[in-house]
């Protein structure tokens, strides 16, 4: 299923569920600020799967780096997807994407992903808000047109 959203662009929610459904591992940046939503959906008897928000890297090598250390249960995965999501973190949650991610995630019955979940969601608000706040206040931006004073 196709949606225009808040900005006019398309999504394509069957193709996210595809994602969602298959990547051992996939990141989700977004537009108003660098950090990403990663969500490592393998799992072992003892580990569980993993949804964090973390700082962006500078290559998939550096990403597969960062996973060995933070998760070393597990080797590199087979299936890896990046995508940008480019929308707001309100309309991640409203187009029930957010919820995809829940569905995948909490189906491995580990019951401390449905935390990290929360917290991922909570960080991502926080961040988007600091970055508009930002904006509005012209930290860390530019303007197209200076003031006359």
């Amino acid at each position: 299923m196709s949606l225009f959203t808040e900005n006019g662009m398309l999504v394509d929610l069957e193709e996210l569920r595809r994602v969602v459904d298959n990547a051992d591992v996939f990141t989700v940046g977004f537009r108003m600020f660098p950090q990403r939503l990663i969500i490592d959906a393998r799992t072992t008897d003892n580990e569980g799967p993993m949804v964090r928000v973390v700082d962006p890297v500078a290559s998939v090598e550096e990403r597969f780096f960062w996973l060995g250390k933070e998760r070393p249960a597990f080797g590199a995965p087979e299936r890896f997807t990046f995508f940008v999501w480019p929308h707001s973190v309100r309309f991640f949650e409203e187009s029930g994407f957010a919820d995809m991610i829940r569905a995948r995630v909490d189906a491995s019955g580990f019951e401390a992903v449905s935390q990290e979940m929360a917290t991922a969601m909570s960080e991502m608000i926080r961040l988007e808000q600091q970055a508009t706040f930002d904006a509005i206040h012209g930290r860390n931006h530019h303007t197209l047109w200076e003031r006359d004073n």
